[in-house]
């Protein structure tokens, strides 16, 4: 694919494992700002940091021997993606903005840093309160996770991973051609979003009647002063279709319980006895993070 590039390699010893050798995972979560209340969501994702049971987080594995959803994160927040990709300057809530989600953990589960996202965006649109993090985490007075949708995978990077005494080795030509090529698809993307950007500002100075009234007759005013603003921007990044009524996450209809999915596949002799990594929990599961 273009945008995946190899960009350094290292000499490793022979027991090296990409998986169980790295000692930390930062991912990054891109969204607009929207009408989202971004301190109120940065503020929610502390709640994410330390050790917690994630169960409620992410998508159980069991059927592959995943029983330990221990997890520790060392850093969460949500942030202004800073400016330096031009677009020109923007203010503080301008919708258009880029935000992210920046998680670092030890090692994370199947669709956790989804799950976790989608969380916050409930509380960013005030639709939860930050304190159902604390609750969803508590999976005594909640052992079974509530139904709701994770958020879509396509703005999801994996930025980083810290391995021990690894020195990367960079390439000058390889270098070069990484960057232009970088460079090309970032031009080709950026035109893209302007133009798109330029037809949505277009459209503010459309004229639409104010009222039910349709016609020559009718008042008008201009799309970009409509009261409320139409602010979508983030309304196709929680799959499925949104309800018309909203539901809270703990009244919700709730999913199979761990130990139900354990008898589960245990009678379908579908899962085994859970060993290694995976089962201590200081490895990343399979299928990884997308």
């Amino acid at each position: 694919p273009p945008d995946i590039r190899v960009l350094a390699w290292a000499p490793v010893e022979p027991d090296f494992s990409a998986r169980f050798s790295c000692l930390r995972r930062t991912y990054r979560y891109f969204f607009p700002c929207a009408d989202l209340d971004m301190a109120l969501m940065d503020a929610a994702a502390q709640r994410y940091v330390g050790t917690h049971d994630f169960r409620n987080l992410c998508k159980m594995d069991v059927a592959n021997g995943v029983v330990n959803f221990q997890r520790t994160i060392l850093s969460a927040g949500v942030r202004w993606v800073e400016r330096g990709g031009g677009g020109g300057e923007a203010e503080p809530q301008d919708p258009f903005r880029l935000c992210q989600f920046e998680v670092t953990g030890q090692a994370f589960l199947y669709h956790q840093v989804r799950c976790m996202m989608a969380i916050l965006f409930l509380i960013g649109q005030k639709m939860e309160r930050p304190e159902i993090i604390d609750e969803l985490l508590d999976v005594e007075k909640n052992p079974r996770k509530p139904q709701y949708s994770m958020a879509v995978e396509f703005p999801l990077v994996l930025y980083d991973c810290e391995f021990q005494n690894l020195r990367w080795l960079y390439d000058r030509e390889v270098q070069e051609f990484n960057v232009t090529h970088l460079q090309q698809l970032w031009a080709n993307h950026a035109v893209k979003t302007q133009v798109l950007h330029n037809m949505l500002q277009g459209l503010d100075a459309a004229p639409v009647a104010t009222g039910k009234s349709k016609g020559w007759n009718s008042t008008t005013v201009l799309w970009g002063d409509t009261e409320p603003p139409l602010r979508s921007q983030v309304s196709g990044f929680v799959e499925g279709v949104k309800a018309r009524t909203y539901k809270p996450l703990l009244a919700r209809p709730k999913c199979q319980g761990l130990e139900a999915r354990i008898d589960r596949f245990l009678r379908r002799g579908r899962t085994e006895t859970p060993r290694g990594p995976e089962a201590r929990g200081d490895g990343e599961e399979q299928p990884p993070e997308t």
